[in-house]
């Protein structure tokens, strides 16, 4: 049980540092602006512009993203990725905790450690 204890400890300190995460997909934009005679009428499309789409409420939402600030989302929404996989490890090890799961023998085929 104290091995439990200490991935579980480890987990949620982990997913601490998942605080700055962001939830939801970087979406480009090319749009036409409708002005008579621009580039876009003949096909090439201003953009891309960037937004964050996501899901609220079951609506889907688009907050816009500058380009200078890309890199920063980009890194939360990885730092989101993080965080989900991390919750799905806290979530096998209470399995175990609660006596519903054991844990597997993790060893490569033909081991013999």
């Amino acid at each position: 049980m104290k091995r439990l204890e200490r991935e579980k400890a480890k987990l949620l300190r982990e997913i601490q540092g998942c605080s700055g995460m962001l939830q939801g997909s970087l979406v480009a934009l090319y749009r036409k602006c409708g002005k008579k005679g621009c580039h876009c009428e003949r096909g090439q499309k201003h953009g891309p512009a960037y937004c964050l789409s996501f899901k609220e409420g079951g609506v889907t939402q688009m907050v816009y993203i500058p380009v200078s600030r890309l890199k920063e989302v980009k890194r939360a929404m990885e730092a989101f990725s993080r965080y989900w996989e991390l919750g799905v490890r806290l979530s096998r090890l209470n399995l175990e905790a609660m006596g519903l799961r054991r844990r597997r023998d993790v060893r490569k085929k033909g081991s013999t450690g």
